[in-house]
């Protein structure tokens, strides 16, 4: 009595992909007619692999990106660092970031003009 339960066990459960197979299925497969062929319509085989290829380069597009944008952002951290600590320079301090029409070369004279007027011998002369 179990045996003929098992069969149809076994057939209940072939029978959804026996369903499921494109056997019979008109425009689906590699079986396109010439006319839907020259009506632009691919085959599912074809959809499929386009599809696997522009999502495998999409996430090839998306690490290279991620990776470009973590390089920039290491450069800009060093480039912070070091106006930080070399030119005593934020960018986001209002008391230092405010507009200013002073070149460069302008305060290299300041600074030229300031320190050597510090000078000992420059000083005397100054002074008297």
């Amino acid at each position: 009595m179990g045996y003929p339960m098992r069969k149809i066990a076994l057939v209940l459960a072939l029978l959804p992909m026996a369903a499921c197979s494109t056997f019979g299925w008109e425009g689906q497969g590699t079986s396109l007619t010439k006319e839907q062929r020259q009506r632009g319509i691919k085959d599912v085989t074809a959809l499929a692999n386009q599809y696997e290829t522009q999502t495998f380069f999409r996430s090839v597009r998306r690490r290279s990106d991620g990776r470009n944008n973590a390089f920039g952002r290491d450069l800009m951290d060093i480039t912070n660092f070091l106006d930080r600590h070399l030119w005593n320079y934020d960018a986001s301090d209002p008391y230092i970031n405010f507009p200013s029409n002073t070149t460069k070369l302008e305060h290299v004279g300041r600074f030229g003009l300031n320190t050597v007027s510090a000078l000992p011998l420059v000083d005397e002369v100054t002074t008297r």
